[in-house]
């Protein structure tokens, strides 16, 4: 067993968290991709469906829509997390669509 020096030991440390920061980042910005994804065809949906097929539809995309502001949270806390402080282009790439 090769033993490290303390500093070595607290770089490695520091490495394998960072790893994991960005490992979560991505994570995150796959779900968040995905839950874009289902509120565009949700609002499809939506706009296809009329009476209580409607309301059904528009509860799902509410809620889906709730889960995709929350990632998109825990997308900017992520980032800051990396020292990522700039979150205006987020919206760029990561828009959360309304229903119109």
């Amino acid at each position: 067993m090769i033993r490290r020096a303390p500093d070595e030991k607290h770089k490695q440390l520091l490495r394998e968290l960072h790893e994991e920061r960005v490992s979560a980042l991505k994570r995150i910005s796959g779900t968040l991709e995905a839950l874009i994804g289902e509120l565009h065809a949700s609002r499809e949906r939506v706009r296809r469906a009329t009476g209580p097929d409607r309301e059904r539809e528009v509860a799902t995309w509410r809620d889906v829509r709730a889960r995709a502001i929350k990632y998109r949270w825990y997308l900017e806390v992520q980032r800051e997390a990396l020292g990522m402080r700039q979150h205006d282009v987020l919206d760029e790439f990561y828009r959360v669509p309304a229903l119109d």
